[in-house]
């Protein structure tokens, strides 16, 4: 379900929630001012429900999602190349906790002799993630590219769905953007809910919702 809505109109769902939110830095939206005063920012991402994972630059995290949430269970870098002075967000986990071991990532050294011994003591032929990421950005020339200016990797929701969601639970994205965690928990078998006051990205949600 995608709802052209702001979130806070409506009884928060029980779920996990998994968002990139506003990072209140004065970037150009159509239907959304980014630059609210820092109280009305923290009141704005109170508002939403833990267990959560949020996307946001690390001093953001550090110094604004601490004020929102308690009990921080894990925090992720997730790094890529790209011409800002930014390379880097940070992912975290409150009040739910990530097993890594369910996704699995190539060998650094797979022909050293005590990996190959793993290999065939366990039939396990990749490491558990690690505590960093190095995902590249949507980029202009991607088959996931859209319309949207800041779209997160499909495989960063992917790896966040993978590792932390329950069978049965519903994914959730009051700040939907483009649609990414709503794709890929769709793509994956979960029930899902987003939230999007620009009507622009609710056109551009339900087009890669109708290609699956």
């Amino acid at each position: 379900m995608i709802l052209n809505d702001d979130f806070r109109k409506y009884d928060y769902p029980k779920g996990l929630t998994i968002t990139d939110p506003p990072y209140n830095q004065s970037y150009r939206y159509s239907s959304y001012k980014d630059n609210l005063k820092l109280d009305e920012y923290i009141e704005l991402l109170k508002c939403i429900k833990t267990p959560c994972v949020i996307i946001h630059y690390p001093e953001e995290t550090i110094n604004i999602l601490s004020k929102c949430f308690d009990n921080c269970e894990q925090v992720v870098t997730w790094v890529y190349n790209s011409n800002t002075g930014k390379q880097s967000r940070t992912i975290s986990w409150w009040g739910c906790k990530p097993d890594f071991t369910k996704v699995l990532q190539p060998f650094k050294n797979p022909n050293d002799k005590r990996i190959k011994s793993y290999i065939n003591r366990t039939g396990k032929n990749g490491a558990k993630l690690y505590d960093w990421w190095e995902v590249q950005q949507v980029k202009n020339t991607s088959k996931q590219k859209t319309e949207h200016p800041c779209q997160i990797p499909e495989e960063i929701i992917k790896r966040i769905i993978l590792t932390t969601a329950k069978n049965d639970e519903l994914i959730i994205d009051p700040f939907a953007g483009s649609g990414t965690t709503l794709k890929v928990a769709k793509e994956l078998g979960y029930s899902y809910i987003g939230y999007e006051i620009d009507e622009n990205y609710i056109k551009i949600i339900k087009n890669r919702l109708k290609t699956l």
